[in-house]
């Protein structure tokens, strides 16, 4: 087997380094959308053509975010990012691999790590960006990496934020190339913006998804892995 340097992973406009990882990117788990493959979705605003959070690629929406609508009731976040996908067809996926490995995020206290599992918000640095602002307020964030390859990997960062600042951040997407649409409709509809692109070294399809309900922001970050109605099944989780 091939063996290729390191990748780093992507939270939320952060990119940090993975270690102790070699491989192939290729895996014998789900297959690439680059492959052609599709599968159902499981809400009726979600597909499978991309890998990213189970929203086609090329869905239509308006060049910015509609915001959204009445008052959304409190989310129930999580402490344990195994609550997040467990008795769905995820945990067969990517939740088959490691979780939180230090091997990926390190051993806390030395140079490269960083937090994952339920974690206590922080203030962001003087000078942070927005999306390292909103990341900064994480309060779950769940890591699973294929250690088969260098690439594949899943992240969920979950958040409670100031509404008005994420609603803004949500808004400067498009003209990057998101696509953004509602996930569901009525009072406190939550709003997606989702972006697949192909890694150049690897030639996979990497997603990037950002998602806010109320006071709740999600980000997803994931590479070479489809995951058709994974944010229908966070809402469903985080809103029961």
């Amino acid at each position: 087997m091939r063996t290729f340097p390191r990748a780093g992973l992507v939270l939320s406009g952060l990119v940090l380094p993975a270690v102790l990882l070699s491989g192939c990117a290729a895996s014998p788990g789900p297959a690439p959308a680059s492959a052609g493959a599709t599968a159902a979705a499981s809400s009726t605003t979600e597909a499978s053509s991309t890998p990213t959070a189970g929203v086609p690629r090329g869905t239509s929406s308006p060049s910015t975010p509609t915001a959204t609508s009445g008052a959304a009731p409190a989310a129930a976040i999580p402490t344990d990012c195994t609550d997040l996908i467990a008795s769905s067809p995820f945990t067969d996926s990517f939740g088959a691999w490691p979780l939180n490995d230090t091997a990926v995020i390190g051993a806390p206290g030395t140079e490269y790590s960083y937090p994952a599992g339920s974690t206590v918000p922080t203030p962001a640095a003087s000078g942070a960006t927005v999306a390292e602002t909103l990341s900064a307020a994480t309060q779950l964030r769940c890591v699973w990496r294929d250690p088969r390859a260098d690439i594949t990997s899943m992240t969920i960062e979950i958040a409670t934020v100031d509404p008005a600042i994420a609603t803004g951040y949500l808004a400067s997407l498009p003209a990057l190339g998101y696509t953004c649409s509602p996930t569901t409709a009525g009072a406190g509809a939550g709003l997606a913006c989702l972006l697949t692109t192909t890694d150049p070294k690897y030639s996979v399809d990497v997603g990037s998804t950002s998602f806010l309900r109320g006071d709740t922001y999600i980000h997803i970050s994931q590479a070479n892995v489809q995951t058709p109605g994974l944010l229908a099944l966070l809402e469903s989780r985080l809103w029961a």
